[in-house]
């Protein structure tokens, strides 16, 4: 039974995990609002979200090498006061460049967070709560993304969105607070070094891990850039939806949270190679649904989506660590790759919109679903075989 440190230190993990992804991806429903403020087309606003993601790609390894040195616990407070800080930037700047550059060091803030809480907070706690925990900071950054998108969107409804900026970073700073104070408060004991893993697969072991960086870089330049395009064709004719009813369709993440909790039951039945190619052709189908000119049919694509994509991603990140004697190196390149393509897939989709609109966005989703497959039916078939 959980202990009650153990239980504050759970709820700071999910706090803490909602503070950071509220903040990495708030001003994604604002994309077309912002493009039109500063008379920029849909490629250049997708640089409000893709330099952040750039920014924690290019962070990941330097805030790792800051947290080892320094602390895990004051990598991750100073990671979130600078996010909370450079997220109340980015609704005051009012020229483009800075903007730009805001967001861009708002994302390697955002990195020191991300390299250090999941070993800070389970390392805190005994082993026995230590998944839980985890999976609490997990839960949190579902929650974060949603909270992030859904309620930029609806203050700048009303207000601008400036004001839907400034509602997210009040939102940021509260549950930062607040999970710090639990997770600092029920640290008695200093923070162990990180210990190597067992042996480390020793056939096709490396080869293996740079499929898994592949499949979590392929899937989130889909995902994300999906959804950042998607912004600009829900706001024009024949949808021409209001900001709170774009920002509402990020809602459909909730589908991904429901996937990635079954990813595990799915690897046990099917193999890693079964799971990954599962979520990759759910992915595929549900961009080609979004071409469909009716609100019900895109809500649906983008549910066949989240749930595909989170279990594409869930399966890459979890094997990832056992695929390496370092599993923080392991999960370090991991990030690179996933906010990596996060940042090119955000900028290519955006051109696509540009050049053709949604059907040049379904086109280079799609093509990306099928290198996706090809690389996930290299994976091993069986579970066993990725484990040391």
């Amino acid at each position: 039974m959980p202990t009650a440190p153990s239980q504050r230190v759970a709820v700071g993990a999910l706090a803490v995990g909602t503070a950071v992804m509220s903040g990495i991806y708030a001003p994604q429903p604002l994309l077309a609002e912002i493009a039109r403020e500063f008379g920029r087309s849909a490629f250049e606003a997708n640089l409000v979200v893709s330099t952040t993601t750039l920014g924690i790609a290019l962070g990941v390894f330097p805030m790792a090498a800051m947290a080892a040195r320094f602390g895990r616990g004051r990598s991750v407070a100073l990671g979130l006061a600078l996010a909370t800080l450079l997220t109340g930037l980015t609704a005051t700047v009012s020229g483009w460049e800075m903007l730009v550059a805001v967001r861009f060091l708002a994302g390697i803030a955002s990195s020191a967070v991300l390299v250090a809480a999941i070993a800070w907070t389970t390392a805190v706690v005994d082993r026995a709560a230590a998944a839980r925990v985890a999976a609490m900071y997990v839960a949190g950054t579902t929650a974060g993304g949603i909270l992030g998108r859904v309620l930029s969107g609806v203050v700048a409804d009303a207000f601008g969105w400036r004001w839907g900026l400034l509602a997210v970073d009040a939102a940021l700073l509260i549950a930062a607070v607040i999970g710090l104070a639990l997770i600092v408060r029920a640290a008695r004991r200093p923070e162990p070094h990180p210990s190597p893993a067992s042996t480390p697969v020793a056939f096709g072991s490396r080869t293996l891990r740079w499929r898994l960086y592949a499949l979590g870089g392929l899937g989130t330049a889909v995902f994300v850039g999906v959804f950042n395009a998607l912004t600009f064709r829900m706001t024009e004719p024949p949808f021409s939806l209001s900001l709170t009813a774009v920002s509402l369709l990020f809602l459909t993440y909730l589908a991904g949270t429901f996937s990635s909790m079954r990813t595990g039951a799915i690897i046990e039945r099917w193999g890693a190679r079964g799971a990954a190619a599962l979520g990759t052709v759910l992915a595929l189908v549900g961009v080609l649904i979004t071409l469909a000119s009716t609100l019900w049919a895109v809500i649906v694509g983008l549910l066949v989506l989240a749930a595909g994509f989170f279990i594409v991603h869930a399966t890459a990140s979890g094997l990832v660590p056992r695929m390496i004697a370092t599993p923080t190196t392991g999960s370090a390149w991991y990030t690179l790759f996933y906010y990596g393509g996060s940042s090119v897939g955000a900028l290519a989709m955006g051109l696509a919109w540009d050049i053709a609109r949604w059907p040049a966005v379904a086109g280079l989703g799609g093509v990306l679903c099928v290198a996706m497959i090809a690389v996930a039916s290299s994976l091993p078939s069986r579970r066993s075989s990725l484990l040391p």
